[in-house]
């Protein structure tokens, strides 16, 4: 309702999102606090940089791809992506898939697929 008749291109919008999240996170992180975070930030400093790059990029990349290709196109990417997890986890790691997973995915691809008729 916020973002209701506005058009963001995708850093804008990833920009006017961001505080949002980040007061989310900040909550979460005052109920789950331990001390110990600090030394360990301080050691791991250049990963913890390298993963917020990479977060960013990351909420840029999905709202570029939500603009271009609709929201029902974002959800079948998110959907081929974790079929194609799935499916490389059995092949490369010996898992089985169940008839739930397949199930799941089956329904799914269905329900997206009747909900872009």
């Amino acid at each position: 309702f916020v973002l209701s008749g506005r058009k963001f291109d995708p850093l804008s919008y990833t920009f006017f999102v961001a505080p949002t999240c980040f007061v989310v996170l900040l909550v979460a992180n005052a109920a789950a606090w331990n001390p110990a975070v600090i030394p360990a930030a301080m050691t791991h400093w250049r990963l913890l940089a390298a993963n917020a790059g990479v977060a960013f990029f990351l909420n840029v990349m999905v709202a570029v791809v939500i603009k271009e290709v609709s929201a029902v196109g974002f959800v079948l990417t998110g959907l081929t992506k974790d079929i194609f997890i799935v499916v490389l986890s059995c092949v490369l790691f010996g898992e089985s898939i169940t008839l739930t997973q397949t199930l799941a995915f089956g329904i799914t691809l269905g329900g997206v697929g009747m909900w872009s008729l």
